[in-house]
């Protein structure tokens, strides 16, 4: 059951950099918006890791197959891409994790390879590993363009089939007055979204420090099963999935959701 979000008040989580366009659609179906950042994404620029950045995008040229995890993965990735390649080589294929960072991906200029059930709109790390293109990629290079951590699936996977490389672009920090802002929110929302398992385990740290232990009783949206349970085993015995991280399936669980609750 959907219900209309008029009169609805929905906490969201998601990058400050990163909320207006789902915050806005919100807003458009009637809904009130509170926004207190869970994540926050900080580029690597020094040390080791910088080097070995520019070393693989000075390299990319012997690239086959380049994967992107997240529209942070895309923004950073082509924004060092660009610096570079002025005109991108022609040899890579370029994969997008999650219907946004397709968008994102297509928005730099690069189609996404895939197709069938491994459309962008569907695509998450086990449909990319089913993808035809990189099931017979023996002395193929794969790239992974991330933030430092994160799920190894697709590396581990892909390193019994290729060479892989990870490009590890940003580091995921809990913003520094997230548990101050969260203690000070007064209200208590219908709803409340979080867009990756990192921004929900910062949550979850937030409302202990905060003392919002009520917040686990409110209905939570997730951008995955895998995220959805992971919340369920954390407290939020009321979250759900969405189909992907998209803001459309986003909001189409969000409605769900608030309907079963009503």
């Amino acid at each position: 059951m959907r219900v209309e979000l008029r009169g609805k008040r929905i906490l969201i989580t998601r990058p400050a950099h990163q909320s207006r366009g789902w915050c806005d659609l919100l807003c458009a179906a009637g809904a009130e918006v509170d926004s207190i950042p869970m994540l926050a994404i900080e580029p690597i620029d020094s040390g080791p890791q910088l080097q070995a950045i520019k070393r693989q995008i000075l390299d990319f040229d012997q690239t086959d197959h380049a994967i992107f995890v997240s529209q942070n993965a895309v923004r950073l990735g082509f924004d060092w891409l660009e610096d570079f390649w002025p005109q991108l080589p022609l040899g890579p294929r370029y994969y997008a994790i999650g219907a946004a960072t397709a968008l994102a991906l297509q928005k730099r200029g690069a189609a996404c390879a895939g197709g069938g059930d491994g459309a962008p709109d569907t695509m998450d790390s086990e449909a990319l590993l089913a993808l035809p293109t990189l099931q017979n990629v023996a002395d193929q290079r794969i790239l992974i363009f991330r933030g430092s951590g994160g799920r190894t699936l697709i590396g581990d996977t892909l390193r019994a089939r290729a060479r892989v490389e990870y490009c590890e672009l940003y580091r995921r920090a809990l913003p520094a007055h997230a548990a101050g802002r969260l203690a000070q929110y007064a209200a208590r929302p219908d709803a409340i979204s979080v867009h990756s398992g990192e921004t929900l385990d910062n949550l979850v740290q937030c409302i202990h420090r905060s003392g919002r232990v009520a917040l686990f009783e409110v209905p939570l949206v997730c951008p995955s099963q895998r995220v959805a349970a992971q919340a369920r085993s954390l407290g939020f015995d009321l979250a759900s999935a969405a189909r992907n991280a998209g803001d459309a399936a986003m909001l189409e669980a969000l409605q769900a959701a608030l309907g079963r609750v009503d």
